[in-house]
């Protein structure tokens, strides 16, 4: 089996990195003053989708994101305000360079922030192995590149994740020696004989890039 080799990268929520407290008014635009913002324009460190957040009722409130999308090409997103929660759009955007704001009513204190979801936080896809492979030999490294910090998990699964929706399958801890790959927050590299499926990482919190490889090999 070829090794399977995939970057995470990691970037937490930050619900005010493009706009801090702002009221909105109807069709003016919001100031990008947030910390992901430099020369009028917010570019997040990895591509994400956009939050809205506020403790007041904004529903009736529709923000137009404008900016680019992980391949730079320009795209919007309508998206439509929070009611004392936060709300996030469907679209992934590298940078926002407005945000419009349209069907305001007569605010006079309600502040809105904008910012961006999580990125990499949580599971990550199912990689199927071969389960066929003879006296098989799975070996797994996981390395934080350059100065990112993760906390991760890898685990297994014996489930069927073709004919299993991935909220389906039953997830193990990978049975690395001491739990190893449990709440792991160094590099790390084991190997085990034990029949897996498919693997997948978890991550639970961290900033920057997870690289995971995974090598399945014959004893025989």
């Amino acid at each position: 089996m070829r090794p399977i080799q995939q970057t995470y990268n990691i970037e937490t929520a930050d619900p005010n990195g493009v706009v801090t407290a702002e009221t909105p008014v109807n069709n003016v635009a919001l100031t990008l003053d947030g910390a992901y913002t430099s020369g009028g324009v917010a570019t997040f460190p990895f591509p994400t989708a956009v939050t809205f957040t506020s403790t007041s009722n904004l529903s009736t409130v529709t923000f137009t994101v404008i900016g680019t999308d992980a391949n730079g090409v320009y795209q919007t997103e309508a998206i439509v305000g929070p009611n004392n929660n936060t709300v996030t759009g469907t679209k992934t955007f590298k940078t926002v360079t407005s945000i419009t704001v349209a069907t305001v009513t007569t605010f006079t204190t309600q502040t809105v922030d904008a910012g961006g979801a999580d990125v990499g936080i949580g599971n990550g896809p199912w990689w199927p192995l071969d389960i066929y492979t003879p006296n098989q030999v799975t070996t797994i490294s996981a390395n934080i590149l350059a100065s990112g910090s993760a906390t991760y998990s890898v685990q297994y699964t014996n489930e069927d994740i073709f004919n299993l929706p991935a909220a389906d399958c039953l997830a193990v801890a990978h049975p690395a020696s001491g739990g190893a790959f449990t709440s792991a927050s160094t590099d790390q590299t084991h190997f085990t004989t034990t029949l897996m499926r498919a693997v997948r990482v978890n991550v639970a919190s961290g900033s920057g890039q997870l690289r995971i490889t995974v090598v399945q090999q014959s004893t025989a």
